[in-house]
Formats: C-alpha cells, structure tokens, sequence
C-alpha cells in the first residue's frame, strides 16, 4: 500500500471494529443505485427514507438563520429555544413534561441519540435486552459502549411484541436496560397499552432502563400512542430517543434528541462535547420552526403513509411464496416472511433486484429472527408502491415455479 509515495504495510484499524460490517441497507441502495445509473428504473422498497420534501416553512427558517448570519457554535446540548420548542411538543404530544435547560439534548440525529445513551448508562460487560429482529445499529452501539446485547425474539402475532417469557429468562443481574421501539423497524409493529405496562413493569421491579426509540412516534396508524414515561414511576427510568427525519422529512438534517433524567443528560452532553461539539446552527432554526410551528404537514404526510400501507396490505397478500404474520400498525415498512422452499431470504433479495428492478432489504440485516424474511419500505410514491408490489408478484410467480 502507498500512501504519500511512502510504502506501508501492516496497517491495521481497531479490534473493537472487527465485529462490525458494513451496513447491509446501503449495501443494497448502493447496488441499487448502480443499475439505476445504467439506465434501469428501480424500485426503492429499501430505504426508510420519506419521499416528501421538507416542509416549506422549516427551510424558510433555516435560510433566514443564514441570511442573518446564524452560523457559529451553538450550545452543547443545542439552541436553548429549540430545546424550549421540543419540550413543548412533548408536553402537547405525549402529555410528558421535561426541563428544556437540564432534561433534554439534541444530538445528530436520532441514531446519534441512541449511541450517546448507550455510552451514558453502560459500564463494561452490562447487558441489553434487544428486540430480534431490530435495527442494525443497535447492537452495534451496545458493543461500542462495552455493553452486551441480549436478542429475544417478537411474536408477530402480538404486535411483534418481546416474548415477556423469553425476557424474564434472558434477565441477569447485568441487565442494564430493555430496548422498547414502537413503532418497530423492521416490522411496523405498534405495541399495546398492556404490552408497555407489562415491560415498565419489569423494568421497576429489576431497576433497570428502558431506552425508548422513538423515530416513528408520528406515524401510528392503527395502535397504542403512549410512552412508558409517562407510566407512574417510570420517567426517571426512560430514556427517550428521538428523530425529526421521519416525522417532518428532515432526514439530511440529521436532528434528534434524548429526554431524559438529568443525571444521563449530564452525561450526555459531556460526550457530545468531545464527539460532535455542537449540532449545525441553521438546521437547528429549521427544527425549532418544525416542532413549534402548524402541524399540519405532520398530519398529511401520515395520512398518504396510510395510504400506501393499505396498499400494501391489500396487494401483499396475493404474492405467491410471501406470507405477512403480523400487523404493521405504524412506521412504513412491512415484513414479509418468504414461503418457497430451498431459497435464502438474500437469494430472494438479489433476485428481486436483479430481475424485477425492485429493491428490498434481506431480513437477516435485522438480526437472525429476520432471517427468511425482507423489509419493504413503502416511504415512495404510491404508484411507485403499487409497480414495485406487482414487480415482486410477477418475480415470486418465477421463483415459485423455480423452486416448486
């Protein structure tokens, strides 16, 4: 290896990222962005990114934070009027209070969030209960901060809920913290009232955590809307990680938040100070408009997301070699689980890409119990949604008779 017209060899990079690959849904867009540079329209069911621009008014504010010259260092844990404005929209929201000056931080988005509350709470060796299948940072960020993640499988037949049986097993005196994500990525499975109280109540009787990932708190269809903090006893015990990329279309903006204890918001912001600083000024203007401005757009955009998991429900059904056993009640994705015989869920990805146009993440990407299954993103144009769906009726026909 050259490098400056120097040879160097061993180089080498921590052990600690070893464990670590390479996102396996920007494996996928990137493959799929390929074949769309040679001309081929594909179908974008892998990305959980919404189609809508950003709403008109929260970019006026971020120009109008440029034009005047809003560009400098901000506060660690952000502008105080856009921790003021988020603490409100919790209040009017979720009914929760929290001190903006010493109970909230916005961080880098909502996958920022999570890592700094990993490393705030976890000492070397603690374990996390983890949903199986979840989003693929998570245990990620566990092992980052010295944890150790715990993996229980859902029960797709309960809101792709923890099996509570396998929870109470799987708990040891270094649990730490049980991971709750209603709406659920992969799934879309929204919890229920009881469902919540049942892992708040564990998490009293242990005295452990509950890390809330609340990215899709805005886009339940059909569900329970309410957080566990807001359970007797238990706001000290969350910690609420949140995202505006899902719920204004701000996901280049990269913004988010905890709302927590002040004692992990403490610890919080002393990493933010020595990874990130401080988040961008505008951006910071722009969400600040987003949380205390109409929500109307909130509104319209959820309800063309309904629209498209309707569609979705209806069509998925009747595509031979896939089978829905759960419900989605929220977020935009669904999760099939494929039927056909002697063929892997990433053979059946790549075939859908590489055949019908139509991009989809291998459920194994989400942990083992994803296995067998794909996330379809239906985060595009409705009559995308519905070309893309018959692009995957059309190829499971092939793989059927194929596998048959």
């Amino acid at each position: 290896m050259m490098v400056g017209g120097l040879a160097v060899t061993n180089v080498t990079v921590a052990e600690r990222l070893n464990p670590i690959p390479f996102a396996g849904i920007r494996k996928v867009f990137e493959k799929a962005n390929q074949l769309e540079a040679s001309g081929q329209k594909v179908i974008h069911f892998e990305i959980g990114r919404p189609d809508f621009d950003t709403p008109a008014h929260i970019k006026a504010a971020a120009k109008l934070a440029l034009d005047q010259g809003l560009v400098h260092y901000t506060p660690n844990s952000g502008l105080p009027a856009l921790r003021q404005a988020l603490a409100g929209r919790l209040n009017a929201d979720k009914g929760l209070t929290y001190s903006p000056d010493t109970e909230i931080i916005m961080t880098a988005g909502g996958q920022e969030a999570l890592y700094l509350s990993f490393l705030s709470i976890l000492n070397e060796g603690d374990e996390v209960i983890l949903p199986d299948p979840c989003f693929g940072p998570f245990p990620l960020a566990v092992r980052l901060a010295g944890g150790v993640p715990v993996k229980i499988g859902l029960q797709p037949q309960q809101n792709y809920c923890y099996d509570f049986a396998a929870v109470k097993k799987a708990l040891s005196p270094k649990t730490k913290a049980i991971v709750v994500n209603s709406p659920h990525n992969p799934t879309g499975g929204v919890w229920s009232e009881d469902q919540l109280k049942t892992v708040a109540a564990l998490a009293t009787e242990r005295g452990i955590w509950l890390i809330c990932d609340d990215a899709y708190d805005n886009l339940v269809y059909e569900g329970c809307r309410v957080s566990p903090a807001g359970f007797a006893g238990l706001r000290e015990r969350t910690i609420l990680c949140g995202s505006l990329s899902k719920t204004y279309a701000m996901t280049g903006w990269r913004i988010g938040y905890i709302a927590a204890a002040e004692p992990v918001i403490n610890a919080a912001i002393r990493l933010q100070q020595n990874i990130m600083l401080s988040l961008c000024s505008f951006a910071q203007y722009g969400a600040m408009a987003g949380l205390a401005g109409p929500q109307d757009c909130v509104r319209t955009m959820a309800g063309e997301f309904a629209r498209r998991r309707n569609l979705v429900l209806a069509m998925i059904h009747d595509i031979p070699g896939l089978q829905l056993d759960g419900f989605p009640g929220g977020a935009f994705y669904a999760f099939p689980r494929i039927t056909l015989p002697n063929i892997t869920s990433a053979q059946v990805a790549d075939y859908l890409l590489d055949h019908a146009g139509v991009a989809v993440v291998d459920g194994l990407a989400f942990g083992e119990k994803g296995n067998g299954h794909f996330r379809l993103s239906y985060a595009v144009a409705y009559e995308d949604c519905r070309e893309g769906l018959e692009r995957i009726a059309e190829a499971m026909k092939t793989l059927a008779q194929k596998c048959s």
